[in-house]
């Protein structure tokens, strides 16, 4: 038996166990905005889900099963969702979140939230990490993850090169998941998951784009952090140079709760040292103001490879200066390397410049080592979703969520899929 099939047996059992207890809370459920699709609980994001299991009208272990559900219709037919494991054991601790919210002791702010991890993250359950290898302990994110009550219900596909562009990626065993927009487009497993709605919230891992890159193609927020914010003890990392993990959500702020649970220091990991005393509530830098008084380059550099791009950008331009935001055209030059010089490079332009932030299309700027990355939906171009990147130097997470979040809000891009009826059908 192969890992495609322990899926298939594993999501049969599962969503036949909570279909009984799923009834009763779905009764209960409030709708929510039409924007969200055809199933707005799923498609919703932390606070909302948070808000109903706290009034009683939503439990965990009914959105677990629903999330199972949609993983059995969507991704085991048609690949959408690039899953490649599902935790056997998922139902078990949704209902154990439960038990203990009725007890009044929530772990974190992700107490009961469905979360996917990419394949290379190690977990010490029933799961298989890195193409088939079982694990003894948690990596330290997903340690984090389970302590903020985090339940983590699968495992999504990486590519067997890690480092190669989002879209060569490709698996022997879970093969490759497909764009839900345009759905011959590869976007990564954690990109196509939760873009397909198959989680609350996901983790992949950065080195080169491969993490940006799918949030972008899928019309996701997606931040890769400074290097060494995020532990990478118990990841199989394709480079130390360059990898580190990083949240995928359908909003700046699920993304940014969820940066706050992954950071902190792991003697582990020797690089998170120099986060010691850098660590803050990201939630807090939620600001719809977060772009007034800034001063941001625009990355010239990654203009003219697209008439369509640029026109989707320009509007996104525009409403940063809609927002307050003083734009300042700047050329990065040998700065796209991702060597130490290079980092030099981009540390003299906004200091010369005195610049809060650069920003171009997603995707363009690559993983620039050890510099934060945040791309958020910024529209669509030819009916593909397209990204705009806020960069900015180490440690410069919260002003880049700042910005990031007012962008976000001032626009509103976001929009959940649109899939045939025939899969809306066995959705409902």
């Amino acid at each position: 038996m192969d890992r495609r099939d322990f899926v298939r047996i594993g999501l049969n059992a599962g969503t036949t166990a909570g279909a009984n207890r799923a009834q009763g809370a779905a009764a209960t459920l409030p709708k929510l905005p039409p924007k969200l699709g055809a199933s707005p609980i799923l498609d919703a994001g932390v606070q909302e889900q948070q808000e109903l299991m706290q009034a009683g009208k939503l439990t965990s272990h009914w959105l677990t099963s629903q999330y199972l559900a949609r993983i059995k219709t969507i991704a085991g037919g048609a690949r959408h969702g690039g899953i490649i494991d599902i935790n056997p054991e998922a139902l078990k601790i949704a209902l154990e979140m439960d038990r203990e919210r009725a007890l009044k002791r929530l772990r974190g702010p992700l107490h009961g939230i469905p979360v996917l991890l990419k394949d290379n993250i190690a977990t010490a359950d029933r799961m298989a990490t890195a193409d088939g290898t079982r694990a003894t302990h948690d990596a330290h994110v997903a340690a984090q993850l389970r302590a903020a009550g985090a339940v983590i219900i699968g495992k999504t596909n990486p590519g067997e090169r890690g480092g190669a562009p989002a879209e060569d990626l490709f698996n022997g065993l879970g093969g490759q998941g497909a764009n839900v927009y345009p759905r011959e487009r590869y976007a990564g497993g954690a990109g196509a998951a939760i873009a397909a709605g198959l989680a609350t919230l996901a983790v992949g891992t950065e080195n080169d784009g491969v993490c940006v890159a799918p949030a972008s193609f899928c019309g996701l927020v997606g931040i890769k952090p400074t290097l060494g914010l995020v532990s990478r003890s118990g990841i199989v990392a394709h480079t130390l140079r360059l990898d580190t993990p990083g949240p995928l959500a359908r909003s700046v702020a699920d993304a940014a709760l969820m940066l706050a649970v992954m950071a902190g220091v792991d003697a582990a990991d020797p690089a998170t040292r120099a986060s010691a005393g850098r660590l803050v509530d990201y939630s807090a830098a939620l600001d719809k103001a977060g772009l007034a008084g800034r001063r941001i380059g625009v990355a010239r550099d990654f203009f003219g490879r697209s008439e369509e791009l640029d026109l989707v950008i320009g509007d996104a331009l525009q409403a940063l200066l809609q927002q307050g935001a003083q734009l300042l055209d700047v050329h990065l030059g040998g700065a796209q390397r991702q060597d130490e010089p290079a980092l030099r490079d981009i540390d003299e332009l906004m200091r010369e410049h005195r610049l809060d932030a650069l920003v171009a299309p997603s995707c363009a700027p690559a993983a620039l080592a050890d510099y934060p990355h945040i791309t958020v939906p910024a529209g669509q171009a030819c009916g593909r979703p397209v990204g705009l990147s806020f960069v900015g130097a180490a440690y410069s997470e919260a002003a880049l969520i700042q910005m990031a979040y007012a962008f976000e809000q001032a626009t509103l891009h976001w929009r959940a899929p649109k899939y045939p009826a025939s899969v809306l059908l066995n959705m409902r």
